[in-house]
């Protein structure tokens, strides 16, 4: 492909990744199980500089990422221009159950009980944009 073609990497601030982030309301999380990395996709919302997720208290999430380093990766990508964004956030996992529901928890999309919250204090946020050719 010519090079021509391709588009400009730009660093994002840290202000304009927590921005971006409130943008959309799925994002994935990371952490490494027994067996290996895993990548879950999850509902989330920001509260402040965490991250907070809903999710079963028998999730693979909650018995293996509590008191854990996690990542935390959000983007938006529009392919026909060949432009986007994404966010990483690194931090520190931690499980907390009855969480007062006072508007900053997700709505999860699947149904069911959530009973715990996995929340992400974040301590590193880097973030990129690549904006398309001729932009």
């Amino acid at each position: 492909m010519d090079q021509a073609a391709h588009g400009q990497l730009t660093d994002l601030s840290t202000d304009e990744c927590w921005e971006l982030i409130t943008t959309t309301p799925v994002g994935r999380i990371a952490w490494t199980s027994p067996h290996g990395p895993v990548v879950v996709p999850v509902n989330f919302a920001v509260n402040g500089r965490a991250i907070k997720i809903r999710t079963t208290a028998y999730s693979s999430m909650v018995q293996e990422a509590d008191g854990e380093r996690v990542a935390f990766e959000v983007d938006r990508v529009d392919e026909p221009t060949r432009s986007g964004w994404s966010v990483l956030v690194r931090g520190r996992a931690e499980v907390r159950y009855g969480e007062p529901d006072d508007g900053t928890l997700p709505e999860p999309w699947p149904r069911g009980p959530r009973p715990a919250t996995v929340v992400v204090d974040a301590d590193e946020i880097t973030g990129r944009w690549l904006n398309s050719p001729g932009q």
